[in-house]
């Protein structure tokens, strides 16, 4: 039996799938968001792809832009940075 530290989730994803699924259910372009957000509609494209992490400067424009709380999403990009990095170290090992 594994105990608690040796569980890891099995489905890891970045906060940017959040993001983008939030988007949607307001009925929102991802140009719009980006504008209320003051970010090039090409950064949005990068933290939804997960090709950027979100930083507390962007989690705090999510916040202005979208009233998500900017610790959600710093949380979420937290843990799936931690748990990305323990399966690659896992791996190595």
């Amino acid at each position: 039996m594994k105990t608690a530290n040796e569980i890891t989730p099995t489905d890891i994803f970045h906060p940017g799938v959040v993001l983008e699924e939030e988007i949607a259910y307001r009925n929102l372009t991802k140009r719009e968001v980006a504008e209320k957000m003051g970010i090039s509609p090409t950064v949005l494209s990068e933290l939804i792809s997960g090709k950027r992490n979100i930083t507390t400067a962007i989690a705090l424009k999510i916040e202005g832009a979208l009233g998500i709380n900017a610790l959600f999403f710093l949380s979420m990009q937290m843990r799936y940075d931690y748990y990305t990095l323990k399966r690659k170290l896992n791996k190595a090992a």
